[in-house]
C-alpha cells in the first residue's frame, strides 16, 4: 500500500499538495488564487499524517534490521550447525577429535577414520572386492553390415564411404556383372580395396546365400557405410546396402528398427511390445521407444536395483546387480516377447557370473568378509577398489589423531562466533539519531538520489540500539561459554579459549599452543567440553520441557549450547505454546509463513489503517476548505460586478 502525503512531484522551489479528492475543480475565476491558499492550510493539517508515516517507515526498518539479524545467525548455523554440510559440522564428534587415515598406496582401498577409531599401525590386504550377480552377452548382439546384390551390376565409375572407427575413406568399385563366379570376385576385389585403403585383417567380407556382408575383424570394432562426400555416383544400392549401415546397432534406433540390427531375431506381443521382469520389478517398452530410453527405463527402476549397458567395442550387454555379495541377487525373465534374450542377457545366450563378498586380511591373521565394498571397523571405514596380488602383503594403514585439523575446525568457528558477536554489539551500540528522521515524498523531491540514500543510512542507524531481545541473545551466549559442562573437567581456559578484557565483549581468543595441547594430550574431554550432549537430550526440541532444557544445556558442550540458542532465535518449527523462532514472531523470516505472520507485520497494519483513516479526514477537511472559499468567491464576484455597474453608471453621467 502506497500513500501521498500532500506533495507533487514538481521541481519548482515551492512544493504544491497534491489533492486528496479527485474532483475536478475550477478556481480563480475572482481573482483569488484558492489553490495556493488552500495548500498552505493543508500543510499544518498533514503533519500529524506526515508523522505517522515517519513512524510506519522506521518500524519497518526495525523490521529489516532484525531481519539481517536471522540472516546472520542463519549463515552460522548452515556453516557449523547443519548436519548436511558435513565439512565444516561443528557439532559432530570427528570435528574436535579427529582422526586421519592413510594408505601406503591407493590402488588397492582408500581408508577413513572417525573419532572412535583408535591411534595404530596395521597391515591390511584384499584378498577380493565384493561383487554383485552380472549377466553378459556370450557373442555379439549386432548383425553384421548386409545386403543383396543387385543381379544387374552396373558400378562403374561409382564409389562407396568406408568409415572404420573414425577414418573415413571412399572406396572405388569395379564394373562386373553376376555369374556363377562373380559372387567370390566381388568378395576377392571388394576385400583387396578395403585392405588396401585401411590395412588387411581389419574388415572381412563374406558372401553366403546371396548376402554380402561386411565387418569387423583383428581388433577393429565399428564399420560403418555411407555415400560418396566427392560427387561420385553412389554404388551402395547396387550392394544392398543403405547410408548408414553399420556393424554395432545405435542406441538411438526404435526397438522396432533393432529387428534388422540385432544378430538375433527381436519378437514383440500382439500389442507391438516387450515385457520382461527384472527382480521382481515388471518392465515394459514399446515398439517405437527407442533402446537408448529402455535401458534408461531400466536403470532408473529403483526396485530393479541394477545397471545395464551397452559396450561398442566387444558388442555385448551387461546387466549387474547394485546388492553386492553372494546371493541370487540377480533374477531376469521375459514376460511378453524376448527383448533380454535378443540383447544376450537371457536364455542361452547369456553368460552369468555369480555375485562375491568382500575379503580382507588384517594383520595377516584377521580374516574380514563383508557384502560390501565400503565398510567401518573400529571407527575405519575402509573402501575397496581391487584385489591385491597373491604374492602382496597388502598395504599399510596408517591411523592416528590430527591435532591441526582439530585447531583448524575450532578456529573456523571462533573466527565466525567472534564475527556475530562483534557485529551484535555494534548494533546494540549505535546510536539513533533523532535529527535524521525518514524523509517525507515532498522532501525527497528537493534531494539528489545519492543524498536520500546517505540520508536514510544515517536514519536507520541505531534502530537496535539497547535492543531487549539482542542484549538477551549475546548475553546467553556468552554464558554458555563459561558455564561448566556437567561430567566434564576441563573448562575453557583449560583449553585455551577465552577473552583478554571486558572490552572484548563476549568476543573470544585462542591460545593456539594451549589447545592443541589439550586436542593432543585429552581430546576426548576437550570434544565433550565442546560439542557432547546430555545422553538423555541428544536432540534439540522445540517442544521439550523446562526440566529438559535445563538439563541438556547443563550437560552439553558450549558449542552445543550455542546451536540451541540460534535454534531459539530462528528456528521455523513451534515449541509448546505454538510459537516459533523469538526473532520469527518479532520479524519474521524470508522464505517462511512468519515472512508476512509476525508483530511488526502486526504493528505495521495499525499504522496503515491508521493512516488511511486520517487520509479520509484530510480529503474531507480540503474538500471543507474549498466550499469555504468557493462561498467567499461568489461574494467577491457578486461585488465586483457591482462595483463594474456603479463604474459604468459614474462614466455615463
Amino acid at each position: 500500500m502506497s500513500y501521498i502525503f500532500g506533495y507533487s512531484s514538481s521541481s519548482s522551489s515551492s512544493s504544491y499538495y497534491t489533492r486528496f479528492s479527485s474532483a475536478t475543480r475550477i478556481t480563480g475565476l475572482s481573482g483569488i488564487d484558492t489553490d495556493s491558499l488552500v495548500q498552505e492550510l493543508m500543510k499544518a493539517e498533514m503533519i500529524p499524517l506526515n508523522a505517522l508515516y515517519q513512524k510506519r517507515t522506521l518500524l519497518e526498518w526495525k523490521r529489516d534490521a532484525y531481519r539481517e539479524v536471522i540472516n546472520r545467525l542463519s549463515g552460522l548455523k548452515s556453516s557449523f550447525f547443519d548436519i548436511v554440510n558435513r565439512s565444516s559440522y561443528i557439532l559432530s564428534a570427528n570435528a574436535v577429535k579427529v582422526m586421519s587415515a592413510k594408505t601406503s598406496s591407493n590402488a588397492y582401498l582408500d581408508v577413513s577414520a572417525v573419532s572412535s577409531a583408535q591411534e595404530g599401525v596395521h597391515k591390511v590386504k584384499v584378498i577380493q572386492v565384493a561383487t554383485g550377480d552380472t549377466a553378459v552377452s556370450k557373442t555379439s548382439v549386432s548383425r553384421r553390415i548386409t545386403g543383396t546384390v543387385s543381379e544387374n551390376l552396373n558400378l562403374s565409375g561409382k564409389k562407396i564411404l568406408v568409415n572404420l572407427d573414425g577414418v573415413a575413406k571412399e572406396i572405388t568399385l569395379e564394373d562386373y556383372s553376376l555369374d556363377e563366379n562373380s559372387s567370390n570376385y566381388i568378395v576377392t576385389r571388394l576385400q583387396q580395396s578395403l585392405d588396401a585403403a585401411f590395412g588387411a585383417g581389419k574388415i572381412k567380407v563374406e558372401f553366403n546365400s546371396g548376402e554380402l556382408s561386411i565387418g569387423t575383424v583383428g581388433g577393429a570394432t565399428k564399420v560403418t557405410v555411407g555415400n560418396p562426400t566427392s560427387g561420385a555416383e553412389s554404388g551402395l544400392a547396387d550392394l544392398g546396402f543403405s547410408p548408414g549401415d553399420s556393424n554395432r546397432i545405435r542406441l538411438g534406433d526404435t526397438l522396432e528398427k533393432l529387428q534388422d540390427k540385432l544378430d538375433f531375431d527381436l519378437e514383440f506381443n500382439i500389442n507391438g511390445e516387450v515385457q520382461f521382469s527384472i527382480n521382481g520389478k515388471l518392465i515394459t517398452a514399446k515398439k517405437t521407444d527407442t533402446l537408448s530410453q529402455v535401458l534408461d527405463r531400466i536403470n532408473n527402476t529403483t526396485e530393479a536395483n541394477v545397471t545395464i549397458k551397452y559396450d561398442e567395442i566387444s558388442d555385448k550387454f551387461t546387466l549387474a546387480s547394485k546388492q553386492l555379495g553372494e546371493g541370487d541377487n540377480l533374477v531376469v525373465e521375459d514376460i511378453s516377447g524376448n527383448f533380454l534374450e535378443a540383447l544376450g542377457l537371457a536364455g542361452d545366450r547369456v553368460e552369468r557370473i555369480e555375485g562375491q563378498d568382500a575379503k580382507i586380511i588384517i594383520n595377516g591373521t584377521q580374516e574380514v568378509v563383508r557384502s560390501s565394498n565400503q565398510f567401518t571397523i573400529n571407527g575405519v571405514t575402509y573402501n575397496l577398489k581391487a584385489a591385491h596380488p597373491e604374492d602382496s602383503d597388502g598395504d599399510q594403514v596408517t591411523i592416528e589423531l590430527d591435532v591441526n585439523k582439530a585447531y583448524e575446525n575450532i578456529k573456523a568457528f571462533v573466527d565466525k562466533y567472534n564475527e556475530l558477536i562483534d557485529y551484535l554489539n555494534k548494533k546494540l551500540k549505535e546510536k539513533y539519531d533523532r535529527n535524521y528522521p525518514p524523509l517525507t515524498e515532498a522532501q525527497k523531491q528537493q534531494m539528489k538520489d545519492s543524498d536520500i540514500e546517505k540520508w536514510e543510512a544515517r536514519a536507520k542507524t541505531g534502530l537496535l540500539q539497547n535492543d531487549d531481545i539482542l542484549r538477551k541473545l549475546v548475553t546467553s551466549m556468552r554464558t554458555a561459554m563459561y558455564e561448566p559442562v556437567e561430567g566434564v573437567s576441563l573448562t575453557m581456559s583449560d583449553i585455551g579459549i577465552g577473552t583478554t578484557s571486558y572490552l572484548d565483549e563476549g568476543k573470544l581468543t585462542i591460545n593456539e599452543e594451549k589447545l592443541k595441547k589439550a586436542l593432543r594430550e585429552n581430546p576426548d574431554e576437550v570434544a565433550k567440553l565442546l560439542n557432547g550432549v546430555d545422553p538423555e537430550n541428544k536432540t534439540y526440541s522445540r517442544t521439550a520441557t523446562a526440566e529438559q532444557r535445563k538439563s541438556r544445556y547443563l550437560k552439553s558442550g558450549v558449542f552445543q549450547r550455542i546451536s540451541d540458542i540460534v535454534e531459539d532465535h530462528i528456528s521455523i518449527y513451534r515449541d509448546a505454546d505454538g510459537n516459533k523462532g523469538i526473532l520469527l514472531v518479532k520479524a519474521g523470516m524470508e522464505g517462511d509463513s512468519s515472512y508476512s505472520d509476525n508483530l511488526i507485520n502486526d504493528q505495521l497494519e495499525e499504522y496503515d489503517k491508521r493512516i488511511s483513516a486520517l487520509t479520509e479526514k484530510l480529503a474531507e477537511k480540503e474538500e471543507y476548505y474549498y466550499r469555504r472559499f468557493a462561498v467567499l468567491e461568489q461574494y467577491l464576484s457578486a461585488m465586483n460586478a457591482q462595483s463594474a455597474w456603479l463604474a459604468m453608471q459614474f462614466s455615463q453621467g
